[in-house]
């Protein structure tokens, strides 16, 4: 017999035990005393009649208390079929009652978890989706940015090109003259074919790096020495603090230098003449910190979070006399992330700082 059935089975039984002690005594009553002059007959009636009764009340009192518990899971399931999967049916007895309740909790948390999966899954969906939508249009923008910087030297090497072709009466010295800035806008034109090309290998994520041991110190003084002359053509002044003459990373050496050669690059283009370009190389245990500092026009701070972006130049810096392929800073992130470093840009008020962060290579002496 199960459990629900034992407590039921008791239920009568106490409850007949007590009406039969109730009955017992109405009759010992009603026998002792007369009442309205009722026959023995009409006293044991009403005996029977109060003590069917009292069984009535007892046992149904009884199971009100097992009716209301099932009540409450009741409501707990049309809760849960409602999909209010928070609810918790209590576990009062160890029965059937138990095992039910138990299970009604086992479905909401099932049908929970099934609704967050649900939602988890939505979500990749739209993630998806939003990543092809923002790859095409990163498709579409690299198109259409690679015709605007590729356009404009172009037009006037063909430009120059027809001029000398088409008037024969050019001195020599004028042909000299055009088919030199021909020349330059080529070399030009080559510059941000090379900066595309570049960009796109690095941005493969099977791309082949050579790692070595790096002298980190000694690479940013090479390079500063290979800008000096750009440096005093700009009238800059470059000011150097190491903090150790002997610190080391693995990594690419060519693509490292390329970074600084991109980062010196921008400090000279934007910073002002007759001012410093500062270069500080700092370290803790772990890393190796490297900044840039160049003093002009600060980057303001709606263009700050997007210079790393491929293409991204702020209007103001779109011109023949700055602007490049707007690929310079981004090849730049793309290596320090093979290198798993950092690379971040600050500014305000006059002064640009752009740094580099490296795993530092503890090397023994």
């Amino acid at each position: 017999m199960s459990s629900f059935r034992w407590r039921l089975f008791i239920n009568l039984v106490v409850t007949y035990i007590l009406t039969f002690l109730v009955y017992s005594a109405i009759v010992i009553i009603l026998e002792n005393f007369n009442i309205f002059g009722m026959s023995i007959e009409v006293k044991y009636f009403l005996a029977f009649v109060i003590s069917l009764v009292i069984f009535l009340v007892i046992f149904f009192d009884l199971m009100n208390i097992t009716l209301k518990y099932i009540s409450v899971l009741s409501g707990t399931i049309q809760e849960v079929t409602a999909g209010y999967y928070d609810v918790e049916a209590p576990i009062e007895y160890d029965d059937e009652l138990g095992l039910l309740a138990a299970n009604i909790n086992a479905l909401a948390k099932t049908l929970k978890d099934k609704e967050r999966e649900s939602e988890i899954l939505k979500e990749n969906e739209r993630l998806a989706f939003d990543a092809e939508r923002n790859a095409e249009k990163q498709k579409n923008d690299l198109i259409t940015n690679v015709a605007h910087d590729l356009r404009t030297p172009l037009t006037t090497i063909v430009g120059y090109l027809e001029l000398i072709k088409n008037n024969e009466q050019l001195s020599k010295e004028d042909i000299q003259k055009y088919s030199t800035v021909a020349y330059e806008k080529s070399k030009r034109l080559q510059g941000m074919m090379d900066d595309l090309f570049e960009f796109t290998s690095l941005d493969q994520a099977n791309v082949k790096v050579h790692m070595t041991t790096i002298n980190i110190s000694e690479l940013v003084l090479q390079m500063v020495d290979e800008f000096y002359p750009t440096f005093q053509e700009h009238l800059l002044t470059p000011v150097i603090r190491i903090s150790q003459p002997n610190l080391f990373i693995k990594g690419d050496g060519q693509l490292i230098a390329r970074v600084f050669d991109n980062l010196l690059s921008n400090a000279v283009k934007y910073g002002q003449d007759n001012h410093e370009i500062k270069i500080e190389v700092l370290n803790d245990d772990e890393t190796v910190t490297i900044k840039i500092m160049n003093y002009g026009n600060p980057i303001s701070q709606e263009d700050l979070p997007y210079i790393f972006d491929k293409f991204y130049r702020s209007d103001s810096s779109r011109s023949s006399s700055t602007g490049g392929t707007g690929l310079g800073l981004a090849i730049a992130k793309n290596i320090i992330h093979i290198h798993n470093g950092q690379i971040f840009a600050t500014s305000h008020k006059e002064k640009t700082t752009f740094v580099v962060v490296l795993n530092r290579l503890q090397v023994p002496d």
